[in-house]
């Protein structure tokens, strides 16, 4: 009995400390399962000696059939799990399971009670033993051996009861019946609960198996070699050390700023390092777990190329994350497995949005998408984004990196509203993190290569390293490309690097830049109306662009701007078009506070103008000299016919930027047409831009070497007079010669005034007169006119009358000593340029011409946008110079209102004196009057400051210049 009693309790003891064993007391699912179909018989029928005495006596071999069910039920569990914990110290022998069914024969003879009690122990065994052989798992090894444990505690029991010499006596007993079949039904409940356990331990792994079995098909329609730490040779290295630190800082502060956009759109043309920045951007955030995940797209590539893979690729990566994330994308897809065959909407959504909403994430992660543009298909491209802009916003603690170059159809998506808010940065190029990488990289070549081991000088040269600067135009790409040819380990450095430097043709093999080629290629090649990208790339190769919008290209090649547009709108990522303030140059400027803008056109690369010259390397792009000749007859045909119209205004403004480039002819042949386009130039275009002397003598020489006809000859050195004059005036009056003009010879005033006073001429005094004074500025940054041009508007004389009155001067006296720059400049200009000084003028009694010009002044004031280019810049103070006029009064006084705005309108435009400076000089010469007109007089008092006392710098400057 005491043995029975120590049994009893080691059991209470392991069925208190384990979870997993047989309870010490039932559930009451268990405990409340009916015995039988009919009602459990009471205790007192247990105690009834004739039925304990018929127990005892029945023999062994008439036990029932389920009675031999449960022995082989008990033997094939204890078998199962000797098997499963081999190497345990578990075991129990079959007699044990022999004494405990002799038992269970003996208790349930003629007891319904016992006999449906012992059914259910069999029928549970057959339930356990048939999900044994799938508890594989560590897990499931556990449990079983916890739950045997727990068995042989009650097993032994039984043994013990069965064992004893008096068991007939004992089975009497109430108490002893009583501990039979609470053990037996401890028994019954601990096989219940543990299949019960069991059945969800294999539910759990058949949950695991399927969503890893969902993960593997995730995997499989995923692009391994896609993310930023994939083990692909084609990946981008990350930046170099030291560089990109303001670009990389900037990301960060918008990666942690929840106030921030949740998506950021970095672009930049090629070349510039997005993708180092990206590669570096990703490392830092998986350093700080932040990274969602990562696609690296690659053109043609086939996994990296196309849009399928984006989304599944994002989502296995947050799977590994996450592992809320993982269990709702497995589930989801266990449940669905066509979402990988979905829209990229659904899959972004389904995939990755409602699965990040499931896994219930605190953290604030970051998607990073780097080269969208090289994705197959710009429909494709496009169709990301919107995704992107549709879907992320429900998750305020997802962000979205999106990287690439600045395409026109990825640019009007994000115009579009879900996209629009977003925040974009703009990646230019850096020469100081382009000349950190060279140097850097130089050294380890110097320290690495084995033929630099001899290598006693300084190397490279500091200037040659600046000289790989400028070329790469801060652009990586550049750098790069050099680096990799110059530490080819079979070849000499100091030779690769002069190949580089020296840029020659024809290297076959030894192409330093055979990567950046193929590059600029594969941009070019997807642009379509490739004749008309031709004559275009024509413009751009021979450095047309330089100040020149879309319109003046347009204008200059027979295009409409839609048309130049619509050309380059592939190859943004080498061909900037940005809009800018329209200059003074290129058209008049409107008094306006709202600036009108012009599209300018630029190239990221200075490298890439290399290769347009390079037929071995730019192919069919190549500017050849057809390409040439064709670019000449354009120019010349829009410099042949000059502007003649009754508003005075030029009908376009193109010429004057592209008359800058006539040192392009000498490239080229001297064909008959261009001979006779050139023959037909306007000197309007001549004058309004004028040419340095230099070009315009080596453009003389060119026309010499090309056995230009005589008549071409003279009507060059015309328009060589024409712009020296032009040059001269400028250069005199913003003060870069001394007044008067220092020359090595003094001027014979005696001579020269003799001549002045020959020229009887009115037309030509007035030119005279008007060449240095209607353009006069007041100051060098506020001239803006060309001289002859404005005294052509302002007399209303063609430019053939203005050409024909020049050349009608009489010739320069057989006595007269001539400027310094005579032999240069001809005697024409010479004459005209030493007359034009104030105190030459004088003589020519300038007073009418003073008048008609304050009177021009006047009656244009209304005007102004349209002759802006021609007004000169001291009307006021040439007003001021005038003698009293009734006729100039009532001009004046007809233009009162005009004034006012003019003034307005004239400072927003142009760096001028004050307001004030403007009304005291028209005050000035209305106290001139022997009458004053008191109400002009108090009208203009009205716009000076109270406390105004008169101010004179401008009047002061004015008189040294003109010498009143």
């Amino acid at each position: 009995m005491k043995a029975l009693k120590q049994l009893i309790r080691r059991r209470n003891l392991r069925s208190s400390s384990s979870a997993h064993g047989i309870p010490s007391t039932l559930p009451s699912s268990v405990s409340s399962i009916p015995s039988g179909r009919n009602a459990p018989a009471s205790n007192a029928d247990l105690s009834n000696p004739v039925l304990s005495q018929s127990m005892a006596s029945e023999p062994e071999s008439s036990s029932p059939h389920y009675l031999g069910l449960l022995k082989s039920g008990l033997i094939l569990l204890l078998n199962r799990v000797e098997s499963i914990l081999d190497g345990t110290a578990f075991k129990i022998p079959i007699s044990v399971v022999n004494t405990v069914v002799d038992l269970a024969s003996r208790v349930s003879n003629n007891n319904d009670r016992f006999r449906v009690l012992f059914q259910e122990i069999t029928h549970q065994l057959d339930i356990v033993n048939a999900v044994l052989p799938k508890t594989s798992t560590a897990e499931g090894r556990d449990r079983i051996f916890q739950f045997s444990q727990s068995l042989k505690i009650e097993l032994d029991i039984l043994e013990t009861i069965a064992g004893r010499s008096t068991v007939n006596q004992l089975i009497e007993s109430d108490e002893d019946i009583s501990t039979i079949e609470a053990t037996m039904r401890r028994i019954d409940g601990g096989l219940r609960a543990f299949h019960l356990d069991i059945t969800m331990s294999i539910e759990r792994k058949i949950d695991t198996a399927n969503i890893d079995a969902a993960l593997r098909i995730l995997y499989s329609a995923s692009a391994s070699d896609a993310t930023h730490d994939a083990a692909d040779g084609d990946t981008h290295p990350p930046c170099h050390p030291n560089t990109r630190m303001e670009t990389l800082e900037r990301l960060r502060k918008w990666s942690q700023d929840d106030n921030s956009s949740q998506i950021l759109w970095m672009h930049g043309p090629a070349g510039t390092g997005k993708s180092a920045i990206a590669q570096s951007f990703c490392e830092e955030l998986q350093t700080w777990n932040c990274l969602a995940g990562s696609f690296f797209f690659r053109r043609g590539h086939p996994s990296r190329g196309n849009a399928t893979k984006l989304w599944p690729t994002i989502a296995y990566q947050l799977a590994l994350l996450l592992p809320g994330f993982k269990t709702a994308l497995g589930l989801r897809l266990t449940t669905d497995p066509s979402l990988l065959d979905k829209s990229i909407a659904v899959q972004l959504q389904r995939l990755v949005i409602d699965s990040y909403a499931e896994a219930s994430s605190s953290r604030s992660l970051v998607i990073v998408v780097d080269g969208l543009d090289e994705c197959e298909g710009e429909t494709r491209q496009q169709d990301i984004l919107r995704s992107i802009g549709g879907s992320v916003d429900s998750q305020p603690l997802l962000r979205v990196l999106i990287v690439s170059r600045p395409e026109a159809h990825i640019k009007d998506i994000f115009c579009e509203p879900p996209l629009q808010p977003c925040e974009q940065l703009n990646i230019l190029g850096s020469m100081e993190d382009v000349c950190v990488y060279l140097v850097d990289e130089f050294k380890r070549i110097r320290k690495t290569h084995s033929m630099m081991a001899t290598t006693s000088y300084a190397w490279p040269e500091d200037h040659l390293i600046q000289h790989l600067v400028t070329k790469s135009s801060g652009h990586f790409i550049y750098a790069a490309t050099v680096i990799r040819f110059v530490e080819d380990k079979d070849f000499d450095p100091v030779e690769r690097l002069a190949i580089v430097a020296q840029l020659p043709s024809n290297y076959d093999d030894l192409s330093p830049f055979a990567e950046l080629d193929q590059l600029y290629l594969q941009i070019l090649n997807m642009a379509p109306h490739r004749s008309k990208l031709s004559r275009i790339l024509s413009v751009i190769a021979a450095g047309f662009t330089s100040g020149m919008n879309v319109d003046n290209t347009g204008e200059l090649l027979g295009l409409k701007p839609p048309e130049i547009l619509l050309t380059l709108r592939r190859l943004h990522s080498l061909i900037s078009i940005e809009d800018r303030p329209l200059d003074w140059a290129t058209g008049p400027m409107v008094p306006s506070r709202d600036t009108p803008t012009e599209k300018i056109i630029s190239v990221y690369h200075a490298s890439f103008l290399d290769f347009l010259h390079d037929s071995s390397r730019s192919q069919s792009f190549c500017f050849t000299d057809l390409n040439r000749q064709n670019l000449a007859v354009d120019m010349l045909t829009c410099l042949a016919t000059p502007s003649e119209h009754d508003d005075t205004e030029p009908s376009s403004f193109f010429p004057l930027q592209l008359i800058q480039h006539l040192p392009f002819l000498s490239t080229t042949k001297l064909t008959p047409q261009v001979a006779n386009l050139l023959h037909s130039m306007s000197f309007e275009w001549i004058d309004s831009f004028h040419i340095l002397r230099q070009e315009t003598q080596d453009l003389r020489r060119w026309l010499e070497q090309q056995q230009a006809p005589a008549h071409l000859l003279d009507r060059w050195d015309n328009y060589c007079s024409m712009a020296a004059l032009q040059k001269n005036c400028s250069f005199a009056t913003q003060g870069r010669l001394p007044m008067p003009h220092a020359a090595s010879k003094p001027l014979n005033t005696k001579i020269t005034l003799n001549y002045i006073r020959s020229v009887t001429s009115s037309q030509q005094i007035r030119v005279i007169q008007l060449y240095f004074l209607a353009c006069l500025p007041l100051t060098p940054s506020s001239w803006r006119s060309s001289c002859l041009a404005g005294t052509r508007v302002i007399l209303g004389l063609s430019w053939k009358e203005i050409q024909s009155i020049i050349a009608g001067l009489p010739s320069a006296p057989a006595d007269w000593e001539p400027e310094a720059d005579q032999e240069e400049y001809g005697w024409k200009e010479a004459f005209i340029r030493s007359v034009s000084h104030p105190t030459r003028m004088r003589i020519l009694h300038p007073d009418p011409t003073l008048e008609s010009t304050a009177l021009w002044c006047l009656n244009n004031m209304g005007r102004r946008p349209r002759i802006w280019r021609w007004f000169p810049p001291a009307w006021s103070c040439i007003l001021r110079s005038c003698p009293p006029s009734s006729d100039l009064l009532h001009v004046l006084r007809a233009v009162q209102g005009e004034i006012s705005s003019f003034i307005l309108a004239e400072l927003e435009v142009q760096e001028l004196s004050p307001a004030s400076n403007r009304w005291h000089d028209i005050l000035q010469w209305l106290q001139t009057f022997s009458e004053p007109p008191l109400d002009m007089i108090e009208h203009v008092r009205s716009h000076l400051p109270v406390d105004y006392v008169g101010d004179d710098n401008i009047w002061l400057l004015w008189k040294e210049f003109t010498g009143w």
